[in-house]
């Protein structure tokens, strides 16, 4: 009897090994590299933010460098911001989620930051933010977007 519950179960181990390797053997299969990225668009690439961009909670301005923006943000902003620095230049970059800089208009997220206190504003948008508008759907203030219309 030991001899006939020895070979069974020596048999279950068998074919659980033979499942496990298969199981291994599918997984590694299915894997593939992911791409994700921002999408590739064959149009030329717009022309960089310049001038003022007015919303109910503040004021960017742009000054077509691609690299620096004024901001002036309302007190409600201000709080639900956590009071970064306010009346002052940032650096920003607009970026495809967390997969670095892309442009603007296929961007998910805007990304304030300013050098000298080190505070980082990362803001998700809605749609494509064109040449005239910007419209943020996070950090902002009562849950509702705000859109920065070109003045």
């Amino acid at each position: 009897m030991k001899a006939i519950i020895g070979k069974f179960s020596s048999d279950i181990h068998n074919l659980l090994m033979v499942a496990v390797v298969l199981l291994f053997l599918l997984s590694l299969i299915s894997c593939e590299k992911s791409n994700d990225g921002p999408p590739h668009v064959d149009d030329p690439e717009p022309e960089a933010h310049n001038g003022t961009f007015i919303s109910t909670n503040g004021i960017f301005t742009f000054h077509g460098n691609k690299e620096k923006v004024f901001v002036e943000f309302d007190e409600e902003y201000m709080s639900a911001l956590d009071n970064p620095p306010n009346n002052t230049f940032y650096n920003y970059v607009f970026t495809w989620y967390e997969f670095g800089e892309c442009r603007y208009d296929v961007a998910t997220n805007m990304k304030l930051y300013h050098v000298e206190s080190g505070t980082l504003l990362d803001f998700s948008l809605e749609g494509n933010t064109t040449a005239d508008k910007i419209i943020i759907t996070h950090i902002v203030p009562s849950d509702k977007k705000i859109i920065f219309i070109k003045q």
